[in-house]
């Protein structure tokens, strides 16, 4: 049986009872009266919350900008506050809500001053003595992230993550269920939910959809059912509350709050509910995703390849210029071509990666929403754009060498990303694909000593021209056929590669991209904009069943013969 965490319920519906002027700020009104925050925090502790939530949301530098009090005193007295109330019945949450303002590139604020922000609230909750981080009633994804590294990085606390949604599934800013999820996951929080003004029967489609996307420990704080406008209330009473709450112990859910409306006697009846069943799933769906935009593992997925300087020599001096506007626009034009991840590879002769693979990631951002795939062998360039990643993204690559897997699977490990394995090792690529066979297994146990999960290793078993290596062709093959059958692994593969210094590369690359799809190849690297080898994926797709009932095929070429 899985044992039950309940929360506590709201905190500004009684404040304001035990008055909090309009236009007050709460953390302010908490060091003012501790008082009066330690006897609400009291209150839900003795109706069963077994975990209570600081009076500290906004507490943050940019919030109390203009109010001359310090971050650190609002956050001591406040946390001081609940401690005193849990006395050893219930741990204390450090509550962390929004910065308060647009991170890049859709805002303003820099993703380094958001993370100070976050950093100093961390730092003051922990020496106040916190048990854990709870960021709530998030909306942005790119905020989430540089909260939950400043807590990783400035602390060894646990860390909760709820975000507020629509009905659609949406926060306010287009974050899906399914990318916090997914991103969350792979960050390793402690637990991860949703909150906010939606009711119980509202939040219930949602938090199915993020169980299919994690197996962390999943948070429930809704609201007293839906606001009504008019009387500005919420008429969901406590029993009806509980009742409809009762449902999620089917899903494994775990930790039970209230948010709007909702008071310590909601969270007297949440106590009185038993424990569900456990749910040990591990997760169902695959994927990476941008902040809006979550590409499923489901079939074949284009990585496009066209951010690339080799043999682009515009490309490589608009880089050396910082001028963004033809990464933009190759960026622009793989979207527009049915690419659902876009490789970024900035390796170019003068170029300084790690000062500007962050600077090009943002500009991409800031015109596309796909996932991103970091491709570069200078760790910190790795970093840097991961750093700037809103998301969760690929790194390209790691290779068996002991000096690539130990400088790279740290990072991946650290931002949550996945990883490609590239099949060749100190000595180069092997000549046979029971070799490759053996480096990808080496690299896959590698990053799960680590803690990277097998299934998050993409492998790319190396397609060599057929021009120089005419045998390797069917090498490759076999390896990715090894690779997806033995290993059952994304399989990851630069298509193009195989008819390098031919004429007429586009046949050859076409008909190898077929063969390795039916070999087990599912994220092949290619260039979306050329027709031939889209329009062999479209067949393989109507042809492997991914298309169903050839809807996009038919799409893709409407003409009747």
């Amino acid at each position: 049986m899985a044992e039950l965490t309940i929360l506590d319920g709201a905190m500004g519906a009684m404040l304001r009872a035990a008055g909090l002027r309009p236009g007050e700020r709460p953390e302010i009104f908490g060091m003012e009266h501790p008082e009066i925050v330690e006897k609400i925090h009291r209150a839900y502790v003795e109706a069963g919350s077994r975990v209570i939530h600081a009076n500290t949301s906004g507490a943050n530098a940019h919030r109390l900008a203009d109010t001359g009090c310090d971050v650190e005193k609002v956050i001591s007295v406040n946390v001081a506050a609940a401690k005193r109330a849990a006395a050893g019945r219930a741990k204390v949450a450090l509550a962390v809500g929004p910065v308060g303002e647009r991170l890049e590139p859709r805002g303003t604020l820099p993703f380094d001053a958001a993370y100070e922000v976050y950093a100093q609230m961390v730092r003051a909750g922990e020496q106040a003595g916190a048990d854990l981080v709870a960021f709530e009633s998030m909306s942005d994804l790119a905020d989430v992230r540089a909260a939950v590294l400043a807590a990783r990085e400035q602390s060894d606390l646990p860390v909760w993550v709820t975000m507020d949604f629509d009905a659609s599934g949406r926060t306010a800013v287009g974050t899906t269920v399914g990318c916090m999820a997914c991103t969350l996951d792979g960050f390793g929080v402690s637990a991860m939910g949703i909150s906010g003004l939606l009711g119980p029967e509202e939040i219930y489609p949602l938090i199915e959809e993020m169980r299919s996307w994690t197996d962390k420990p999943i948070i429930v704080r809704p609201s007293a059912g839906l606001l009504d406008p008019a009387a500005g209330e919420y008429h969901m009473d406590a029993s009806e509350f509980a009742r409809q709450m009762d449902r999620f112990r089917a899903l494994g859910v775990s930790i039970l709050g209230g948010g709007c409306g909702t008071t310590p006697e909601f969270i007297r009846r949440l106590a009185q509910l038993s424990p569900g069943e456990e749910d040990l799933r591990p997760p169902k769906r695959q994927g990476v995703c941008s902040v809006s935009h979550m590409t499923e593992f489901a079939g074949v997925r284009i990585i496009g390849e066209r951010i690339n300087p080799t043999g682009k020599e515009r490309l490589q001096r608009t880089l050396l210029e910082r001028n963004f506007e033809v990464v933009k626009a190759y960026a622009m034009e793989q979207a527009a071509a049915g690419a659902d991840i876009l490789d970024i590879n900035i390796n170019a002769l003068g170029v300084n990666e790690a000062e500007l693979m962050p600077q090009v990631v943002r500009a991409i951002q800031s015109v596309v929403d796909l996932p991103l795939q970091l491709d570069s062998v200078d760790s910190k360039a790795i970093e840097a754009g991961l750093r700037a990643c809103n998301g969760r993204a690929i790194v390209n690559s790691v290779t068996a060498a002991p000096e690539s897997l130990h400088s790279i699977l740290p990072l991946v490990k650290k931002y949550g990303a996945a990883v490609v394995g590239l099949t060749m090792n100190e000595e180069g690529v092997p000549e046979t694909a029971q070799q490759r066979l053996e480096l990808a297994r080496r690299i896959a146990q590698t990053a799960l000593s680590y803690g990277i999960p097998k299934r998050e290793v993409y492998i790319d078993c190396l397609a060599l021209p057929v021009i120089s290596r005419q045998d390797q062709a069917q090498e490759t093959l076999k390896a990715v056929r090894m690779v997806h059958e033995q290993m059952g692994l994304h399989c990851v593969l630069g298509v193009s590669n195989i008819s390098y210094g031919m004429a007429r590369r586009g046949p050859v690359t076409a008909s190898f991209l077929t063969q390795a799809m039916l070999c087990g190849l599912d994220l092949p690297i290619i260039n979306p904009n050329q027709t031939a080898v889209m329009d062999a994926v479209a067949a393989y797709r109507a042809l492997s069943g991914e298309d169903k009932n050839c809807e996009a095929y038919f799409a893709r070429f409407p003409e009747k013969e």
